[in-house]
């Protein structure tokens, strides 16, 4: 039996190994700065007006698939430092965690590793058989195991002036998450913490 060869036009090969030559992954392209993504949220009850006084926590929350812990690194310092410069610079006052704050802010790293299950069925796009009209190949689905690993920083803000006493919590009314490559990069720090102040103007006090 003889192949079929299809023949491709010389100058039309030429333009698809030059298109994909020269495109660009828009992924693998960005750089570790631009690949950061900034999630900020807020309890829009919530009225930051009357919050002057505030404090931060000693050390770093990780907690790794279920288990948890806390650390204190030169980044996490640098970090924590980064949260007390720009609630500063917002115009609230750092207080000691004794001195009865407003609010208080936390931060933790979080890091889980997921193991995925996917059935990959092969379909029958390669026709039938001849002389069979209408079948197709029947492959057998199987399943491939892959892992995933998702990490970020997660910094909460607490109000301690209005406690629910009664259930014995603190009401979250600011929170912010940072995710992307490389993110325990000493050099990026000061940009990942000032992007969340940023993102977020209400929290300025008039």
């Amino acid at each position: 039996m003889k192949n079929k060869l299809i023949k491709i036009p010389l100058f039309i090969a030429a333009c698809v190994f030059f298109i994909s030559a020269c495109s660009k992954d828009p992924i693998s392209d960005l750089s570790t700065e631009e690949s950061l993504v900034y999630y900020t949220n807020r309890d829009k009850a919530a009225n930051f007006q009357q919050y002057k006084t505030f404090s931060v926590s000693d050390s770093i929350l990780v907690v790794q698939n279920n288990r948890s812990g806390y650390a204190l690194t030169n980044f996490d310092r640098d970090l924590l430092s980064g949260l007390i410069d720009n609630m500063k610079e917002l115009g609230y006052t750092y207080v000691g965690p004794n001195d009865k704050p407003d609010i208080g802010l936390t931060a933790s790293y979080i890091s889980n590793t997921y193991l995925n299950v996917a059935s990959i069925p092969i379909s029958s796009y390669w026709g039938g058989y001849p002389g069979y009209g209408g079948y197709g190949y029947g492959y057998p689905s199987y399943y491939q195991y892959y892992q995933t690993q998702e990490s970020y920083w997660l910094v909460s803000m607490l109000d301690f002036k209005n406690a629910d006493t009664t259930n014995k919590k603190f009401p979250v009314v600011w929170n912010a998450q940072i995710k992307g490559r490389d993110i325990e990069n000493p050099q990026l720090v000061d940009t990942m913490v000032n992007s969340l102040f940023t993102q977020s103007p209400y929290l300025k006090l008039q």
